[in-house]
């Protein structure tokens, strides 16, 4: 089962949700783009190589082909990608939605989770394979600690400030399966100062597997910016 396609909104973590339809924050380039399509293959790789029946030799091949693609981007430039002219605001979107682990297009191990801003927070689904397993048939309960991170996340931002995990507590309702749809939301509960409360859940269907909660602290994005060698 193909998994769905990582986020394509604008700003995902815009503070305060400013600008996520302007066109600057909409464009693709042609590189981008070129980054994405590598990556999706990539997923697709991955998601074969895991149910394959392959040979030994047919895998061994496969392994000296990947052996030789990666040498021959090794072999180029590297490219460090930083601000430069590019407003924060544009930069940190473009960013976010092309590299992020969790939603990024052009990152190949981004997780198949699909993010939409609505009024007072976040809705999104997701739906894993295999890849994820933990128990039989589940999903493991690092991701779901994932994906809570990264839609909690999302939805502080609507408070206006610009906000890091300091506490993220879940708990595991029921087993959550592989192969269908999950919808999570979360929601701003409240800000009291540089404390910004979010809560969340995830159902399959009607079923409740989980509830979240995280506790975000506002920090000075440039500051954040500077500590971390962005």
């Amino acid at each position: 089962m193909d998994s769905p396609p990582p986020i394509d909104i604008t700003n995902v973590f815009g503070v305060g949700g400013h600008g996520w339809d302007s066109p600057e924050l909409r464009a693709v380039t042609p590189e981008q783009q070129a980054a994405r399509n590598v990556a999706e293959a990539l997923r697709r790789l991955a998601r074969e190589l895991e149910t394959t029946s392959a040979t030994i030799e047919e895998l061994g091949v496969l392994a000296v082909d990947i052996d030789r693609l990666t040498s021959s981007l090794e072999d180029g430039k590297r490219v460090v990608t930083t601000a430069g002219d590019t407003p924060d605001v544009v930069y940190q979107g473009h960013r976010l939605r092309e590299r992020s682990p969790f939603i990024g297009r052009a990152n190949p191990v981004a997780l198949p989770l699909i993010v939409e801003f609505v009024d007072g927070g976040i809705d999104a689904v997701a739906n894993f394979g295999t890849l994820y397993e933990g128990p039989p048939g589940c999903l493991h309960g690092g991701y779901i600690a994932g994906i809570f991170d990264e839609v909690l996340g999302a939805a502080q931002t609507l408070s206006g400030q610009a906000g890091m995990t300091g506490r993220l507590t879940i708990h595991y309702r029921s087993p959550t399966p592989l192969n269908t749809d999950l919808h999570l939301k979360a929601r701003l509960e409240s800000v009291s100062g540089r404390k910004i409360l979010c809560k969340g859940t995830l159902h399959a269907g009607d079923r409740l597997c989980a509830e979240a909660e995280g506790l975000f602290i506002a920090v000075d994005p440039k500051k954040l910016m500077e500590l971390g060698g962005a």
